[in-house]
């Protein structure tokens, strides 16, 4: 992955919707590392760790006795770097395909929705598997599905899902892992955790995203902004609870060791 292909951007909005990301996710991740990392690794690696939402859980959970924290922006590395880098925890601006070959070793790897933005997502779980110690486990949480009946919430996550097959890349790649891996001699696990945040909570991360992303250049080709204002309107409306409306994540729990 090069800076081009994140398409969820890192600025200062895209970094306070990955803290409502990081809010609302946080108790499947966090038993997600409970029964599958084990307690206090020596070595703990999060990819794709943003401004640090992530590697903040991953110390708080598990308390690994170092944790190193990847991030593509240099924004969000500096923004992480503010709030928790202290002597056992390291961040460090780097493409997660191409780590420096100091990082290695590690006890556990981390990701989460890091996958949906490459686009050969089997190929990188091999080069994570590969800085894994002996013993080491890699843990992936990504979208297995999005269900909603509302005719907003379902606009935007086409319009999401378009955007990204644009780029090559998938919003919900589990069952793609969960059928590449299933004859894998690394995995341990695959496994679906379900989540129903208030659609309020979603609505308002749908439409930060959009307004993140609604200028691209693949966006705004296929889709006016008339269109795009109405949809973030609407949005809006969902946000404020002024409508009613239910969503459900399914993400899939992927669990794979060096061998």
């Amino acid at each position: 992955m090069n800076g081009g292909d994140y398409t969820f951007g890192d600025s200062g909005l895209a970094a306070r919707r990955l803290a409502l990301v990081a809010a609302t996710f946080a108790k499947t991740t966090r038993q997600f590392l409970l029964t599958r990392a084990g307690v206090a690794p020596g070595f703990a690696i999060d990819l794709g760790c943003g401004p640090g939402f992530t590697t903040e859980l991953i110390r708080a959970t598990v308390g690994p006795a170092r944790v190193l924290g990847v991030d593509i922006s240099p924004a969000f590395v500096a923004a992480a770097a503010k709030r928790i880098a202290d002597d056992r925890t390291r961040l460090l601006c780097a493409d997660a395909l191409d780590l420096p070959l100091e990082v290695i070793d590690a006890d556990l790897i981390f990701a989460r929705m890091l996958l949906t933005h490459l686009r050969d997502p089997l190929a990188a779980i091999d080069v994570w598997r590969g800085r894994l110690s002996e013993r080491g486990a890699l843990l992936l949480e990504e979208v297995d599905s999005i269900a909603t009946e509302d005719p907003t919430l379902t606009a935007y996550l086409d319009l999401q899902r378009e955007m990204l097959a644009a780029n090559g890349t998938t919003l919900d790649v589990g069952p793609e892992l969960d059928a590449g891996l299933r004859e894998h001699p690394g995995l341990r696990s695959s496994s679906v955790a379900e989540l129903s945040p208030p659609a309020a909570v979603a609505a308002r991360m749908f439409a930060m995203n959009l307004e993140t992303w609604r200028g691209r250049p693949e966006v705004a080709a296929a889709h006016g902004p008339e269109e795009l204002s109405a949809l973030a309107t609407a949005l809006e409306r969902i946000a404020q609870g002024e409508v009613e409306a239910t969503i459900t994540w399914r993400l899939r729990h992927l669990v794979l060791t060096h061998d």
